[in-house]
């Protein structure tokens, strides 16, 4: 026998092997399978792979192929739910580390700047030294103590204004500010309101958490026109007010 009919007569047995497997071959048949599974090593692992199957179709009722399966009642909601929930913590991910992001770009920031300006005094600060045995003294700015309230208790837990005071100038108005307590990293701001209700920035501060922290914060707006001061969290709430 040639190699071509080898492998057709290979063919043929193998295409054999299902119905040798379930006990479907007549006597003839399965001699022939028997004889070529002795020296067929390809077939005999077809086999074996076969074999394991024979149980579960056993257990297939031929009553019931014609029907249609149908899902479980509240699959489908079930699994939009968990699509909704998964989404929902995506979100709720990605603007934390956006949050963050915004965060560690703003301390950077605040680096930077203090950075820059200690280049500053240290460049300036042998000239100033030469000078200040001839030079007179500046005028003391007069300094208007205000009281500035906390007025978010569960926000702004833990924050203490040590003190607070406005500096009227010609160009506009400074307030100074000493406390503790502002969530560290976080991002504040404060604004003037004048008669009107219009608020006007004053700038921003970072927190320092429970270090002490000074910082100076300026406005456009004349003193004369200032009604209240206003600090702001980064979620725009109120955390301290002064009516004045």
């Amino acid at each position: 026998m040639s190699d071509d009919q080898q492998q057709d007569r290979h063919e043929q047995l193998r295409e054999l092997l299902g119905a040798h497997v379930l006990g479907h071959l007549d006597d003839l048949e399965a001699g022939a399978v028997r004889a070529h599974l002795d020296g067929c090593a390809a077939c005999r692992a077809e086999v074996a792979d076969l074999e394991p199957l024979v149980a579960r179709l056993d257990a297939v009722d031929p009553t019931h192929l014609d029907e249609r399966p149908s899902p479980a009642a509240g699959l489908g909601a079930r699994i939009r739910g968990a699509i909704a929930a998964e989404q929902s913590e995506r979100d709720r991910r990605e603007r934390a580390e956006e949050h963050e992001a915004a965060r560690s770009r703003s301390r950077r920031r605040t680096t930077l700047l203090t950075a820059a300006a200690a280049v500053v005094v240290l460049a300036l600060g042998a000239g100033v030294g030469l000078g200040r045995a001839t030079a007179p003294e500046p005028p003391a700015v007069p300094l208007e103590a205000i009281s500035l309230e906390v007025e978010t208790p569960g926000e702004g837990a833990g924050i203490e204004v040590e003190s607070a005071g406005l500096v009227a100038h010609t160009w506009g108005t400074e307030l100074r500010l000493v406390g503790a307590g502002f969530e560290e990293g976080a991002v504040y701001q404060a604004a003037f309101r004048d008669g009107t209700g219009r608020l006007t920035p004053a700038g921003q501060f970072l927190g320092t958490g429970g270090d002490d922290m000074t910082c100076n914060l300026q406005s456009a707006l004349l003193r004369a026109d200032v009604t209240a001061v206003v600090v702001r969290d980064e979620a725009g709430r109120t955390v301290l007010s002064s009516a004045l």
